[in-house]
C-alpha cells in the first residue's frame, strides 16, 4: 500500500500565513517528518526596512534579532568591512566580540552558542567551528520554505562564501544589488566539492 505524499505549498501562501500574528498562524508547512508546522517569517515589510536603515549604527543595517547567532554572524561581517572577504579566524573572533557583549539567560549570547550541546537526534554533530560555518551557509538560503537569507536580500545584499588561499573560506557581505530578486549568493566551496578537489602534493622534507 502506497502513501500519498503531501502536495508542496507555494511559498507565496506560506509567506502570507507567516505575516499573520503568531497566534493566528495555521500549520501549513510540511516538515521532514511529514507533520505540518506553523511557518516562520523570514522577510521584512517596507516599514521595517526604512526603520532599519534609519536606525543603523553602521553603513549597513543588521536585520536579525540581537543576541542570536545570525545577528552575530551578520554584525561580524559588517564590522570587519562590507564587500571584502574575511578569513574564518577573523570572522569567528569578531562574532565572539559582538555576542559576548549581549547578556542572555544569566550569561552572554556567545557562551550560550559556543557551549550549546549537540542535538540528541543529530546524525553528524558539529563542533563550534562547524556550526559557525553552517550558520553562514544557512544565511545564503533564498529558496524553499525556509528562506533565512531573505532579509539580507531585501536590503540588496547577500553573504558570499569565497575560496581563499588553499581553498580556505573567505566570508563577505556582498552589497550593491539593484533589486532584491537579482540577489544570488556565491558559494565557491560548494562548487569545488561538487567538482572534486584535487589532492595536494606532499611537501618535501
Amino acid at each position: 500500500m502506497t502513501t500519498k505524499t503531501a502536495k508542496p505549498v507555494a511559498y507565496s501562501v506560506i509567506r502570507a500565513e507567516a505575516r499573520k500574528p503568531v497566534a493566528d498562524r495555521q500549520a501549513i508547512v510540511v516538515g521532514r517528518d511529514g507533520e505540518k508546522r506553523v511557518p516562520r517569517r523570514y522577510d521584512l515589510d517596507k516599514k521595517q526596512i526604512v526603520e532599519l536603515r534609519k536606525n543603523a549604527d553602521s553603513d549597513f543595517p543588521n536585520p536579525f534579532r540581537s543576541g542570536g547567532v545570525y545577528h552575530g554572524a551578520m554584525q561580524a561581517l559588517i564590522n570587519l568591512g562590507i564587500d571584502k572577504g574575511h578569513t574564518f579566524k577573523d570572522v569567528k573572533s569578531e562574532m565572539q566580540k559582538v555576542m559576548s557583549k549581549i547578556e542572555r539567560q544569566d550569561t552572554d549570547a556567545w557562551s550560550l552558542f559556543a557551549n550549546r550541546p549537540a542535538k540528541k537526534d543529530a546524525k553528524a554533530p558539529k563542533d563550534l567551528n562547524g556550526r559557525i560555518m553552517q550558520t553562514f551557509t544557512v544565511l545564503q538560503r533564498l529558496t524553499g520554505n525556509h528562506r533565512y537569507g531573505m532579509k539580507i536580500a531585501q536590503l540588496l545584499a547577500c553573504i558570499d562564501i569565497l575560496a581563499g588561499k588553499d581553498s580556505q573560506p573567505l566570508y563577505m557581505l556582498h552589497t550593491g544589488f539593484k533589486q532584491w530578486n537579482l540577489v544570488k549568493p556565491t558559494n565557491d566551496l560548494k562548487r569545488l566539492r561538487r567538482k572534486g578537489a584535487k589532492p595536494k602534493a606532499k611537501a618535501k622534507a
